[in-house]
């Protein structure tokens, strides 16, 4: 048996009870913390090298671009930091925000850097430089329940520059995710390692461990632990399991406490269960109800089986041959016939292969 988002790692910022994860894909959908965040560009638009720390978002380098940042579940808030407005000779520029499709005035101003003086508020809510200056600004922090959110630069004159800006999301609560395993049932031969994918779409905020564990009751998986591992593998251990009964195969991630998941951390957090199930072999017994037989004639022999139907037994004899043959109970009946010329004497009806609906009998 073969038993077989991209996430980027972020620092994360905890503030009272938002802890703020950075967003740094420039396109698509990818999983940060509490969300699915999915980056749209629009016009002038690039990666800029990183001024001042701050990146990876370059909007109007060549003409007015922007960035729509839309949530799958939204969130309480956002944070920038941003570099290199222009209101200088080169040219005039000025930051829009819309949250939720509709213009959203900053009345709130963030935190001076030393990356150039700081932005300025316009009467209508925009950011626009200090005048005579490439002006910068940290920490602008909008608390807002958003969908979704567009940052805007657009040029009152003269020659586009463009801006650049890194960019936090809020999200509250336990935001540690042990993911999803996608796998099917599993029956295992014995012998065999149960084997499921890794976990997906998981998130591991700072000091936390994902690990796999192996469990018997799903009302009651931690208290039923078997098993923890750093890979998502187990082999039957017969003196604490038994075949033909269902287990559980999950992801568990949580604080790391000496190299295993701390079973008491309040964040703790639980995978899907793949159920995983330990099949016997199978096996066959052959019986005759008369062992003479006669010169050019047949005669019954009875297979009786352990394991789960339907069986494919091969069997062989010296006067018959190979032979296979499906039987779809635990018992059932096949004929020896020997030819008419056979030489007298003994001879054995032999099983040489054997396979249930789940495996093969070595």
């Amino acid at each position: 048996f073969l038993l077989a988002f991209t996430a980027f790692l972020v620092p994360d910022f905890v503030r009272a009870q938002c802890t703020y994860l950075e967003v740094t894909h420039l396109s698509g959908t990818q999983q940060v913390g509490c969300t699915n965040v999915t980056v749209t560009a629009a016009g002038s638009v690039s990666s800029p090298t990183l001024q001042c720390g701050m990146g990876p978002y370059w909007i109007g380098y060549e003409a007015t671009g922007s960035y729509t940042f839309t949530f799958s579940t939204p969130i309480s808030g956002v944070r920038f930091n941003m570099n290199g407005t222009n209101d200088n000779i080169v040219g005039t520029e000025e930051l829009v925000f819309y949250i939720n499709g509709s213009f959203y005035p900053i009345t709130v101003p963030g935190v001076a850097n030393s990356c150039g003086p700081p932005m300025i508020i316009s009467p209508t809510g925009t950011l626009r430089a200090t005048p005579g200056t490439v002006s910068s600004w940290s920490d602008l922090v909008i608390n807002e329940t958003i969908s979704s959110i567009t940052i805007d630069n657009v040029y009152l004159i003269s020659i586009p520059y463009g801006i650049n800006f890194d960019f936090f999301i809020c999200c509250s609560g336990c935001l540690t995710n042990a993911g999803q395993i996608s796998a099917a049932v599993l029956n295992v031969c014995p012998g065999s390692q149960a084997v499921v994918p890794a976990a997906t779409q998981t998130f591991l905020q700072s000091g936390d461990l994902l690990n796999y564990i192996l469990f018997s009751n799903p009302n009651n998986t931690l208290g039923s632990i078997l098993a923890t591992s750093a890979s998502p593998a187990f082999s039957f251990n017969p003196a604490t399991m038994q075949p033909n009964v269902t287990y559980y195969i999950a992801a568990i991630a949580g604080n790391n406490l000496n190299g295993t998941v701390d079973l008491n951390d309040p964040c703790l957090d639980i995978s899907n269960a793949i159920p995983v199930t330990w099949r016997p072999a199978p096996t066959v017994s052959l019986s005759v109800g008369n062992p003479n037989f006669c010169q050019g004639a047949c005669n019954t022999v009875t297979a009786l089986f352990t394991g789960t139907p339907p069986f494919n037994l091969t069997y062989t004899s010296p006067v018959g041959g190979a032979a296979t043959q499906t039987f779809t109970q635990n018992n059932g009946t096949f004929q020896i016939c020997v030819p008419a010329n056979a030489s007298v004497g003994n001879f054995t009806v032999q099983a040489t292969g054997l396979i249930d609906t789940w495996c093969p009998c070595n």
